[in-house]
């Protein structure tokens, strides 16, 4: 299940995922289009989506990313 979830009305579809397996710790599964992704570093989930940052949606994305980040920093000193 899903731990947080970032969409928009340009059928950009995120979501941040723990793995509870191996692999991993945390993952993002990306739907952009027709398509889908798997991915584990944001930097080239962000190449991959090519939305500017220069726009409020390319923004409040990378704002969103920074978020899933800091959350998984805090879950491995746990």
């Amino acid at each position: 299940m899903a731990d947080n979830i970032f969409e928009t009305r340009g059928g950009l579809y995120i979501s941040h995922h723990k793995n509870h397996r191996e692999g991993p710790k945390f993952y993002f599964v990306v739907r952009k289009g027709g398509t889908c992704q798997i991915f584990t570093d944001t930097a080239a989930l962000l190449k991959w989506i090519k939305w500017p940052k220069s726009e409020p949606t390319g923004a409040a994305l990378r704002e969103w990313l920074d978020e899933c980040n800091q959350k998984e920093k805090l879950n491995r000193l746990l």
